[in-house]
């Protein structure tokens, strides 16, 4: 029995193996030197401007042609949709853009998250290139509904600090994601990425009213920081800015900017906007992303209000310097009455 198994075994072991057909090579991704590739690649380099300035050009050029970021913009979201319904040929028969004016609003941009995802992306491209092909122009923003979660742009509700707002965002801030998305196709061998950040700024440049490199503003950043060891974590400096704010300066009561960070600074004192400005200016300084938030808050009455943000440790805070008993993450207001929207600079 034992020799039949071994003779079995050994018979099997000289079966010749069936041929099994090679699998076919993936032609690698390029960018054809058509119109339509090289409008990628202009808009992947849009990208690269604002990684390096900060802003995204206010053209970019394909051909010897020169578009404005509201064609550039169009363009993408129609070249989104092309390259999703023709994956493959893609690049065979040129787009056609329409008329796209377009402004640069600052104010309606309540977005929530911090990254977008491509399901996002597409719905945010779809409204975009709808409203553009209707309206000859860019819309101010884009809703993504809150109120139907079949929606496929459905985001939930944000929770802000008892008042509930929906998700928007603004012009400058989906420049800004269309083109990041772009630039990671044209470097990623033609795929999309998962998600981007949604942010419109790193939130760490100098700004209008708010420099980062002036004498008076590092000097107060090291006031804000003495003490602290050597090895102290972005929450210990992020925190100690924020007292140092709080507790060095006095709110005064007066409408819009009038004397930035700087100014802030050397009177010890200032409105919400100017307050504002110089605990930014001193954020950003040190190396921590800080943002303006801006809306229309329940005290003893509404008024409008502007407060920093800072980003620390995957999160935004809320650091109100313009009242004494506001903590770290916790501002003094009952809630909004209307959010109007995050800045990376302010415009009043």
């Amino acid at each position: 029995m034992l020799m039949a198994c071994a003779s079995l075994i050994a018979t099997c072991a000289c079966q010749p193996k069936p041929d099994v057909p090679e699998e076919p090579e993936t032609p690698a991704f390029t960018l054809d030197n058509s119109y339509n590739g090289n409008f990628v690649k202009a808009i992947a380099g849009a990208y690269d401007t604002f990684e390096a300035t900060g802003s995204l050009p206010n053209t970019v050029n394909v051909e010897g042609m020169t578009y404005n970021k509201g064609k550039y913009t169009l363009a993408a979201c129609m070249l989104l949709e092309k390259i999703e319904a023709e994956p493959d040929t893609w690049q065979d028969v040129d787009i056609e853009l329409t008329s796209a004016a377009f402004g640069d609003e600052y104010r309606y941009n309540t977005f929530d998250p911090d990254e977008i995802d491509m399901p996002h992306v597409r719905f945010l491209a779809g409204r975009v290139l709808g409203y553009a092909q209707k309206n000859n122009g860019l819309p101010n923003y884009v809703t993504f509904p809150s109120d139907d979660p079949s929606s496929p742009g459905y985001l939930p509700q944000l929770t802000m600090v008892v008042t509930k707002h929906d998700n928007l965002m603004n012009l400058r801030a989906y420049t800004v994601v269309l083109a990041r998305v772009f630039n990671y196709f044209a470097n990623n061998e033609g795929k999309w990425p998962e998600s981007v950040s949604s942010w419109p700024s790193s939130y760490l440049r100098a700004a209008r009213n708010c420099p980062i490199d002036d004498p008076v503003v590092i000097a107060a950043r090291d006031a804000a920081l003495a003490g602290l060891p050597a090895d102290a974590t972005v929450r210990q400096k992020a925190e100690a800015i924020f007292k140092y704010a709080r507790d060095e300066w006095e709110w005064e009561d007066y409408m819009n900017t009038r004397k930035g960070a700087v100014k802030t600074i050397q009177a010890k004192g200032g409105n919400c906007c100017d307050l504002t400005h110089a605990t930014l200016a001193m954020a950003r300084s040190a190396g921590i992303p800080a943002r303006y938030l801006h809306g229309q808050c329940h005290y003893s009455r509404v008024i409008g209000h502007v407060i920093p943000e800072l980003y620390v440790d995957g999160k935004w805070w809320i650091c109100d310097p313009s009242n004494n008993n506001a903590t770290f993450g916790t501002p003094t207001w009952k809630g909004m009455e209307t959010f109007n929207g995050r800045y990376y600079e302010l415009e009043f």
